[in-house]
């Protein structure tokens, strides 16, 4: 078993709506049927982000620094997940980094000493498994206890899309659907908030909210030879650095459902009592009402993961513990009950359970 306390989020300072973004600041970059389509078809309402939008000059193609770093959201959650206890009985630090802002060194060469975190502890950073990465973070902890690690995991994630695609669409000059490329690229600088979370994972239960079987962790890893979505960074004609995306929506959704109904039921050989709530990463409404029903899940069990992109959009590697963080705050699962969460990413879908112990 594996044992999670101080569950933490934090959000990135500037708040927007959707139509706010849409209809005031890219008014000049988007046709109608661009803007439209965003307001009505990605089930989202508000996002987070690293940037004080209001500053940001739209019409220029120069890039911009991020007004608040990933490292100062990395440094506030893990400081509440921490709280008042003794950094020395922390033997492992995993951090999960969606960002550009840290491609080289891992930004636990970094955080270790900001932290006051133990000069030998195990550090290991996920790089790019973006929204499946949780279930692969947990099995990781349950490893280095099984191993003999001494002390608790602290997990911290991070998701930090904004800049990457804010600096694309500053260089369009006209979106519209029949563009795919640039359309993504506003679609996916839509939905994503920048946020942190995280989270001290234990061998023992003193002090969970969460208890979590190894076993109940299932992952399925996509076989396509060619990922059905990719970010490089590539050089422009001017030699500088630009964040180029292939995306294969449909071929990615495809292959999303089919792997999670695949993960779901293996999970559910294995699990001795019933579930009574999902929830399902935050990509957009299409993704998660796919994923529902490729999975034969209720509408009615997954109506929080709805509810939680509404009003803070795609969280990117985090929704999994924010949907188990909101679970024990908004009592969706009482003690002793279970819920499950479908966890999908660039390299496939997992799924697994959780039981609320306190």
């Amino acid at each position: 078993m594996v044992w999670l306390s101080g569950i933490s989020v934090v959000k990135a300072p500037f708040r927007y709506s959707i139509s706010e973004i849409v209809d005031d600041m890219l008014r000049d970059k988007m046709d109608r049927e661009a803007r439209e389509y965003a307001k009505s078809q990605l089930g989202i309402e508000y996002v987070y982000k690293s940037y004080d939008l209001s500053k940001v000059d739209f019409g220029s193609d120069q890039y911009v620094e991020p007004h608040i770093a990933m490292d100062e959201l990395y440094r506030q959650t893990a400081s509440v997940s921490m709280g008042g206890m003794d950094r020395s009985g922390i033997g492992m630090l995993i951090t999960v980094n969606d960002n550009p802002q840290y491609l080289d060194p891992a930004p636990t060469a970094g955080l270790v000493p900001q932290l006051s975190l133990r000069q030998d502890i195990r550090a290991q950073n996920l790089q790019g498994l973006a929204c499946s990465a949780l279930p692969e973070s947990l099995l990781n902890s349950a490893g280095h206890f099984a191993m003999g690690g001494k002390g608790d995991v602290l997990l911290i994630m991070g998701s930090g899309y904004t800049e990457w695609f804010l600096d694309r669409i500053k260089q369009i000059k006209n979106i519209t659907r029949k563009s795919r490329g640039d359309f993504y690229s506003m679609i996916y600088f839509l939905i994503f908030s920048d946020a942190a979370a995280s989270a001290i994972i234990s061998p023992e239960p003193d002090g969970a909210q969460v208890r979590i079987d190894p076993r109940h962790v299932v992952v399925t890893r996509s076989a396509r030879p060619v990922p059905a979505a990719t970010l490089k960074m590539s050089p422009d004609n001017r030699c500088r650095v630009i964040f180029d995306m292939s995306l294969d929506p449909r071929g990615l959704r495809d292959d999303i459902v089919r792997l999670a109904a695949k993960s779901l039921t293996r999970l559910q050989r294995v699990l001795p009592e019933g579930i009574d709530v999902f929830g399902i990463h935050t990509a957009g409404k299409k993704f998660v009402d796919s994923v529902a029903e490729g999975c034969s899940l209720d509408p009615s069990k997954i109506r929080m993961s709805h509810d939680i992109m509404s009003s803070t959009g795609n969280m990117g590697a985090l929704s999994s513990i924010q949907f188990v963080d909101e679970c024990i705050r908004q009592d969706a699962i009482y003690k002793g009950n279970m819920g499950c969460f479908i966890d999908y990413g660039w390299e496939g879908a997992g799924a697994f359970a959780f039981e609320r112990i306190s």
